[in-house]
Parts: C-alpha cells; structure tokens; sequence
C-alpha cells in the first residue's frame, strides 16, 4: 500500500536483531470535494481511507509481528506515540511480545507500583503507587547526584 521497508544497521549482541524503518506517506484529513462531502483518497487507482498516524503506526507494526512470529518486538520511539494509543491495539493483538521504548514527555507524572490487596479488602485495585513526581523533577534529582 503506501509503505516502506528499510533495513538499518544494527549492532551485533549475540542474538538475532532487526532494524527496520518504518514510514508510510500520511493522508492527513479526510478530502472533502466542493459538495463538502468526505471522500477517499486514491493511489494509483486503489483507495485508500483515512487512518490517524497512530492507527497507522498500530497496524504496521502488527504487520511486522505476524511476519516474526515468535519473536519479541521492541519499538522505539518518539513521545508523540509513547502512550496507550498505540500500546493498546498491538498489544491487543500481539501480546506481551510487544514492548515500546518511548522519550517521555516532560508532563508525565510517575508512580510506584500499587501496594497488593490485603485479604478480603473492599473495592476495586488501586490503579497507582505511591506518587514519584513528574519527568522533569525526575531528572532534577538526577541531575544533581551527576
């Protein structure tokens, strides 16, 4: 369809690694013709709808994993895509051999893991620990130890 496939170098660790450069041309809106109502885009005669960059990036991805059946995929990426937006449907559909390597953004807030139920304890699971600050006081504190 619109995609692209470049091998890039990868440092050797002893075990099979593949790096790969995925990118595919955007359709960024939706086209509207002059009645203002939506219509596909066409490439070479085949249509092609509109996707978000994320749902793009989701479905590249589960592509590539159905290829590498057994192996663990690692994504790196920016911070535009280190959310559940993109987690969430390749997880989905691949499991816990997917992981994501992601840039944080410097909002983020960071918690520990929440402590385990106590027997018979009421109520649902606690979603979070205890609270450890956002990326950027973080990295004040490392910094400082550096």
């Amino acid at each position: 369809m619109g995609t692209k496939y470049c091998i890039g170098r990868v440092a050797e660790t002893g075990q099979r690694s593949l790096g790969v450069l995925i990118f595919r041309f955007p359709i960024l809106s939706p086209l509207k013709n002059n009645s203002g109502k939506k219509e596909t885009a066409t490439i070479r005669g085949d249509v092609v709808p509109f996707q978000t960059k994320m749902a793009q990036a989701a479905q590249m991805l589960i592509a590539i994993a159905e290829h590498f059946s057994t192996a663990p995929i690692l994504t790196v990426t920016d911070s535009w895509f280190g959310n559940n937006g993109l987690w969430k449907p390749v997880y989905k559909a691949i499991g816990s051999r997917f992981n994501i390597l992601s840039r944080l953004r410097c909002n983020n807030v960071l918690y520990d893991r929440p402590e385990k139920r106590k027997p018979k304890q009421r109520g649902r699971n606690k979603k979070y620990g205890q609270r450890l600050g956002s990326a950027t006081d973080m990295a004040k504190t490392v910094q400082q130890k550096a």
